[in-house]
């Protein structure tokens, strides 16, 4: 007598054909849960394409940053050395800024206040 091994013709029907392609089932079990994981949940393709739009509006901005960049280091090497010491001297001025072995003096204006009740002490 030849003993088939693991073959059971007892099932018949549906449960026959889930025990007979259950590795198959089971992986397209899994097929069906990834395609509606990421079409459905992650909105797969529409976040792709907004992606690239978004790549694209920020090299849109870059290029015209660069653009600018140049435009305006054009227009500094453009600046003769007297206009360069105007141009430090109006920052200087407007920051504050101090030379090294440069002394800065601040004259504040004097409050004048009316006070009523001065002692004689305060005269003197």
């Amino acid at each position: 007598p030849v003993i088939k091994f693991m073959q059971n013709d007892t099932h018949k029907g549906i449960v026959g054909f889930v025990i007979k392609y259950k590795i198959s089932l089971i992986l397209i079990l899994i097929l069906f849960s990834l395609v509606r994981q990421n079409i459905f949940v992650n909105d797969f393709p529409n976040v792709i394409f907004q992606k690239q739009k978004t790549i694209e509006d920020m090299e849109l901005t870059n290029q015209q940053l660069q653009n600018d960049n140049k435009q305006l280091q054009e227009q500094i090497d453009g600046y003769t050395e007297e206009d360069l010491s105007l141009i430090e001297s109006q920052a200087r001025f407007k920051y504050g800024l101090v030379k090294d072995g440069e002394e800065f003096y601040q004259i504040n204006t004097a409050v004048e206040t009316d006070n009523v009740a001065e002692s004689s002490e305060s005269t003197l």
